[in-house]
């Protein structure tokens, strides 16, 4: 008989998860990520999606929605004050969290979080770290 472990399952799962959201982005954003070549793109939706976690992100769709803004908008878009304060609200359920970024953060707080820091800079540092496989953390 095959016995497959917890961890394997957990893996299994979160490549399966990271794998959706990578179709996601092609599908719906494909100016923005259709130059990307699949391990790169694969890779920095794991990163995304590890950043959305951080701030209390659980769904599937909360942590698409996270990934498109950094992949879109800027990779550092939550650390901008306006949009950092929302994010922290742990008070809030993650659904009202999102709605918030349309509703309550200004067109200036947005454009300050397009400016956040130097995107080619961030992801070169991103896919060199993820692309070492001793400096890769586990899912």
């Amino acid at each position: 008989m095959l016995l497959v472990t917890k961890a394997q399952r957990r893996d299994a799962g979160y490549s399966a998860f990271v794998d959706r959201v990578v179709r996601h982005m092609k599908l719906h954003y494909w100016a923005d990520v259709g130059h990307l070549p699949p391990e790169v793109l694969w890779r920095r939706v794991s990163h995304c999606i590890e950043k959305g976690r951080e701030r209390g992100f659980t769904y599937e769709r909360s942590l698409a929605i996270f990934t498109a803004n950094m992949m879109r908008i800027d990779p550092r878009f939550h650390e901008q004050k306006n949009i950092a304060a929302l994010l922290a609200s742990a008070d809030r359920p993650e659904q009202e969290r999102l709605e918030g970024l349309v509703k309550e953060i200004s067109p200036a707080a947005w454009a300050e979080a397009g400016a956040m820091c130097d995107a080619k800079e961030y992801w070169w540092s991103v896919d060199r770290t993820m692309a070492d496989p001793a400096t890769r953390s586990e899912p």
